[in-house]
């Protein structure tokens, strides 16, 4: 699967072509750093995910794969040359885009992790570098419900999602919610059908009222599953 998303060959140290099967056996996950050397939030990125990566990361099995966004050869050669890691070669930017497109990268930097079948682990890996550079939760493996209340949406702008609005339950209701929710979503296993979908919650906030509004339910309204 690895092959199939990125490729028969990577760039290794120097720019030497490496088989993609060979780079990345053995991963526990491979990161999917998407970034550019023109970009200030890339610049001050990638030092701290190098020191992460020689750290910790690289021990606990992860292997990275920079996926460009320079706008010259020269540039990604430079940029390319600070990092012990893979690159996908820069000419490959059909599979640049695809994975762009896979991955729904908006903005850089981006670090995505996906596992060794090719599956998403979580597309906000680069803030969990940040929050957890010892990687003591690594892979980061996002929770299997959310609730919207805490203003987060994870994927739910990628997936078919299943969200239950419960902002008017009680709170003993809510738990109950979420807590079918969670079997709801533990008991679904995508790779059986290749499918993934989002689980969440919205016991109140913003995002669920944004919610009744792109749906056309009254703001406030009762427990509805959309």
């Amino acid at each position: 699967p690895l092959v199939k998303l990125l490729g028969e060959r990577l760039l290794a140290a120097g720019g030497k072509a490496v088989a993609t099967r060979e780079a990345l056996e053995g991963t526990s996950a491979v990161g999917l750093y998407f970034s550019a050397s023109w970009c200030p939030p890339c610049r001050g990125f990638t030092p701290q995910l190098i020191s992460s990566f020689n750290g910790a990361l690289e021990r606990k099995g992860l292997k990275c794969v920079l996926i460009s966004r320079d706008r010259d050869i020269e540039s990604f050669s430079s940029y390319f040359s600070q990092m012990p890691w893979y690159a996908l070669p820069y000419e490959d930017q059909t599979r640049n885009s695809e994975l762009g497109a896979r991955f729904g990268v908006q903005t850089i930097p981006n670090f995505t992790l996906i596992d060794p079948l090719g599956r998403t682990i979580t597309t906000e890996a680069r803030d969990e570098v940040v929050r957890d550079p010892e990687g003591l939760n690594f892979p980061w493996y996002p929770p299997l419900v959310r609730d919207l209340a805490a203003g987060h949406p994870g994927r739910l702008n990628e997936l078919p999602s299943v969200v239950c609005l419960c902002e008017s339950a009680t709170t003993a209701q809510q738990s109950e919610v979420a807590a079918a929710m969670l079997a709801i979503a533990s008991s679904w296993v995508p790779s059986r059908t290749g499918l993934e979908y989002g689980f969440f919650t919205a016991s109140g906030g913003p995002l669920a009222a944004r919610i009744r509004e792109l749906c056309g339910l009254p703001v406030g309204g009762p427990p509805q599953l959309v």
